[in-house]
């Protein structure tokens, strides 16, 4: 099966920034970096297919250590609906782990409800989108959140890698 590093799915070559769409359907995983491509072709998507495998990547464990391959996000665009660590576990386990809880999140799910749109953004989401999502959607959701924090040339980001990387 491989580690997690070799199950990221990684599109397209330097960019100005990583977007981390985290979704455990490859399909929907697909479809959003095909419209964060042809949104903002400045932006790298790189696709993980569960919170606990964000996680994992935002700490550089399990493969994900070398930043040079894996850089730290500017966003993440998250599924709500997923197995094991649900979309709005991933929102509160960042909103308690700074400095991640920096990083912009977009919500993704099929169900436009306000509760759960509420919920998200109660969480720490800073927008909220329906499935499948859109291009135009995608991009006024950029313009809501503003600009994107600046990714560090020299490759060390927070937190500290771990000592084995």
């Amino acid at each position: 099966m491989g580690t997690s590093a070799q199950r990221a799915e990684i599109s397209g070559g330097p960019r100005q920034g990583v977007v981390l769409i985290v979704d455990d359907d490859s399909d929907a995983i697909s479809h959003a970096r095909a419209v964060i491509a042809a949104a903002c072709p400045q932006l790298r998507a790189v696709g993980l297919r569960s919170g606990e495998e964000l996680i994992s990547y935002l700490t550089g464990e399990h493969g994900f250590c070398d930043r040079a391959e894996y850089p730290y996000p500017v966003l993440i665009v998250l599924d709500l609906m997923m197995p094991g660590m649900h979309g709005f576990e991933v929102l509160a386990w960042l909103a308690n782990h700074p400095p991640h809880n920096t990083i912009p999140a977009v919500v993704l799910t099929g169900s436009g409800d306000v509760p759960v749109a509420r919920q998200a953004y109660t969480l720490g989401a800073r927008s909220f989108l329906t499935t499948p999502m859109k291009a135009g959607e995608f991009m006024e959701a950029l313009a809501v959140i503003g600009v994107f924090p600046p990714v560090p040339e020299s490759g060390e980001v927070p937190p500290a890698l771990p000592p084995n990387c």
